[in-house]
């Protein structure tokens, strides 16, 4: 029997031909839902060391600026490509070393630099990967961490407000509406740190 007639024969079928897309279809459903999901229950990007800071006003670039170790003023507006002398007086060298979620506002007042320190908002921390303070944040900084709502944002200042700051961030799981579940897509973008609410 020539070998071109046998290989005519074995052609698929149109049911075969479906069959194998339908699980085509279905193994890559399975793998685009793994990845979805394992990129939401990963949490924000660490950030290592790294210092953010964000700067805003009368500076010739304002944003977010990285740092390797916590920076001056006088460091964080060179970053911004302002070197003008006014930026570097002897008020900007004696101010503190800038730490980890801080935002500066810069301002001239009667000639002179005026530095207004304030934190980072909440949904840039979320972004960066800085914690959010379940112990300082306001409700609206809470409610900028996925799967923090306004309601558990509201549990989680009167728990705060009427039995003091949390000690540990695996306190929030003895709030109603907090599962297994929820708490592990919560726990890796919030701390306890008492520094600067948002």
């Amino acid at each position: 029997m020539p070998l071109d007639w046998l290989m005519k024969n074995k052609r698929i079928n149109s049911r075969q031909w479906g069959l194998f897309i339908l699980s085509l279809i279905l193994v890559l459903a399975w793998a685009i839902d793994s990845l979805l999901s394992f990129q939401t229950d990963r949490g924000p990007v660490t950030n290592g060391n790294k210092i953010y800071i964000l700067i805003t006003g009368e500076v010739k670039n304002s944003g977010v600026y990285v740092f390797d170790t916590e920076p001056s003023v006088t460091e964080v507006i060179n970053r911004t490509g302002d070197h003008r002398k006014k930026m570097t007086g002897k008020e900007l060298e004696t101010y503190p070393h800038l730490t980890q979620g801080t935002g500066i506002h810069v301002s001239s007042e009667d000639g002179h630099i005026k530095i207004t320190p304030h934190p980072i908002p909440a949904f840039y921390k979320v972004t960066l990967g800085i914690p959010i303070s379940l112990n300082t944040a306001s409700q609206e900084g809470l409610e900028a961490v996925p799967y923090i709502g306004p309601s558990l944002a509201k549990r989680i200042i009167h728990y705060r407000s009427n039995y003091g700051p949390f000690t540990a961030v695996e306190q929030i799981k003895s709030l109603s509406g907090v599962g297994k579940v929820r708490y592990s897509k919560i726990s890796s973008y919030v701390g306890i740190q008492n520094g600067g609410g948002e």
